[in-house]
C-alpha cells in the first residue's frame, strides 16, 4: 500500500513530503495510520547526522523520520491479539519485553527489547517493509511516524482511550513522559525543592509541569527565547532567566547560596560547557540531570573533579524520564484529562507538508513543541 511520508536522503538535507510503499503487518505487528506526530530533537538529530555513525551512514538515509506518534490501528497481523482494529494509540520507541532483569527489576526504559535501534529493519524479524523510489527506507525508532501509515510492531504502542484528543496524545510517546519523569523521577523533587530546568522546548516545559505538581517551592525555567520563557511562567516556572549566568543570582538568593536541588537538561544539543554550568548551580549532595544529546562521541567536560566529588553531587543521564514505557503515556494523559496537566498548551500544529517551516520554528523557539498532522482523525 501507499502512503505520504517525510523523507530525508543524506545528513544535512531537509525533509521531503513523497509516495512511500508499505507492507502489511506480519506476526506481532500492525498497521498504524497515524494522525499526529510530534518533531522531537532526536529526529534532527538523525536528519542533521550528528548522532549517526560514519560507518553505517549508507544504512541510515533515506531515512523516514518520526518517533512520538499517534493513531489508530487499521490492520492486525496473523496472531496478534493485543490490539484490534480501531483502537487508538500512542508510540513508543522503548520497546519493553517484560521478562529481562531491566524490565523485572523496575527499569523498562532501557529494556533489552530495543538494542537493534539502529539496525534497519523490522523490530519483530528485520524484515524491510517501508520503500522509497524502489529504496528500502530506514525507519526512525522502528516507527516513522512522519507518514499517513507504518506497519510496526505490537511491542511499539500503546493502547489509549478513544476520548483522547490525537494532537495531544502523542506528545506523551516521548517528549512529556521524558521531561517530566526527568524531573520527578530521576530528579527526585520533593515538596519545598529549588528546581532549575535549561532550555524550555517539549521536555523542559514538561520538566516545569511535573516539578509544579511534585510541589517544588521555586522553578527557575531558562531559556534564551523570550516566547519560551513565557510559556514557562504560564505553567508552573516561579522565576525565568535567559542563561544560566543570569539565573545565578536567583538561584543563590533562593538557596541561601547553597544551589538548586534539582537541575534539568533539556536544551536541544547538551555540551561539555553546558553541563559543566548545570553542574555548577547544583547544591552540594544535590543532582543534575543530563536528558538532551549531544553529537556522536566523546565531549569533554570542563569540570573540577575533586571539588564534584567533595561536594557530594550526582550526574544522572535520563531514558524516558526513568519512567516505564508502557504505563507512563497512560498514566500522564490522566493528568491531562483531568486538567492538571497543560498539553494543548505545548502544541502549535502543521500539516505534514510544511514540516520543515515546523522544524524551523522549533529551532527558532517560536513555538514549544510542533506537531504535524497527517489526516487521520485527532
Amino acid at each position: 500500500m501507499k502512503a505520504k511520508a517525510a523523507v530525508v536522503w543524506g545528513p544535512g538535507e531537509p525533509w521531503t513530503v513523497e509516495e512511500i510503499e508499505v507492507d502489511p503487518p506480519g506476526p506481532g505487528e500492525v498497521l498504524v495510520e497515524w494522525a499526529a506526530s510530534g518533531l522531537c530533537h532526536s529526529d534532527e538529530h538523525f536528519r542533521s547526522g550528528d548522532r549517526v555513525p560514519a560507518e553505517i551512514e549508507e544504512t541510515v538515509f533515506p531515512l523516514l523520520g518520526g518517533h512520538e506518534g499517534a493513531g489508530i490501528v487499521s490492520q492486525v497481523g496473523p496472531g496478534v491479539t493485543e490490539l484490534a482494529v480501531g483502537d487508538h494509540v500512542v508510540a513508543s520507541f522503548a520497546p519493553t519485553c517484560g521478562k529481562c532483569r531491566y524490565c523485572t527489576s523496575g527499569r523498562a526504559m532501557i529494556c533489552d527489547a530495543n538494542r537493534d535501534f539502529m539496525a534497519p529493519g523490522q523490530l519483530v524479524d528485520g524484515a524491510i517493509k517501508h520503500r522509497v523510489r524502489g529504496r528500502d527506507l530506514f525507519v526512525m525508532a522502528k516507527l516513522g511516524t512522519f507518514a499517513e501509515r507504518t506497519t510496526v510492531s505490537v511491542n511499539s504502542v500503546i493502547r489509549i482511550d478513544a476520548d483522547i484528543p490525537l494532537d495531544a496524545a502523542c506528545l506523551v510517546s516521548c517528549g512529556v513522559p521524558t521531561g517530566w519523569g526527568s524531573a520527578v523521577v530521576r530528579g527526585g523533587v520533593r515538596p519545598g525543592d529549588v528546581v532549575a530546568v535549561v532550555g524550555l522546548g517539549g521536555l523542559g516545559i514538561s520538566a516545569v509541569q511535573g516539578a509544579r505538581l511534585a510541589g517544588a517551592a521555586h522553578i527557575v525555567a531558562i531559556d534564551p527565547f523570550e516566547s519560551r520563557r513565557d510559556s514557562a511562567a504560564k505553567l508552573g516556572a516561579t522565576r525565568v532567566a535567559a542563561s544560566i549566568e543570569d539565573a545565578r543570582p536567583d538561584i543563590a538568593h533562593l538557596t541561601n547560596g547553597q544551589g538548586a536541588d534539582v537541575v534539568v537538561l533539556t536544551p536541544s544539543v547538551v555540551t561539555g560547557e553546558i553541563l559543566a554550568e548545570g553542574l555548577s548551580i547544583t547544591g552540594k549532595g544535590c543532582v543534575c540531570v543530563s536528558v538532551g544529546m549531544g553529537e556522536l562521541g566523546q565531549t569533554p567536560v570542563p569540570i573540577d573533579i575533586g571539588m564534584f566529588s567533595l561536594l557530594h553531587k550526582e550526574i544522572r543521564g535520563s531514558l524516558f524520564g526513568g519512567m516505564n514505557p508502557r504505563s507512563a503515556p497512560v498514566q500522564l494523559l490522566g493528568l491531562y484529562r483531568d486538567g492538571l496537566l497543560d498539553l494543548d498548551a505545548m502544541i502549535t500544529t502543521y500539516p505534514l507538508d510544511d514540516i520543515n517551516t515546523a522544524l524551523a520554528d522549533t529551532s527558532q523557539g517560536r513555538v514549544v513543541r510542533a506537531v504535524v498532522r497527517m489526516g487521520a482523525a485527532s
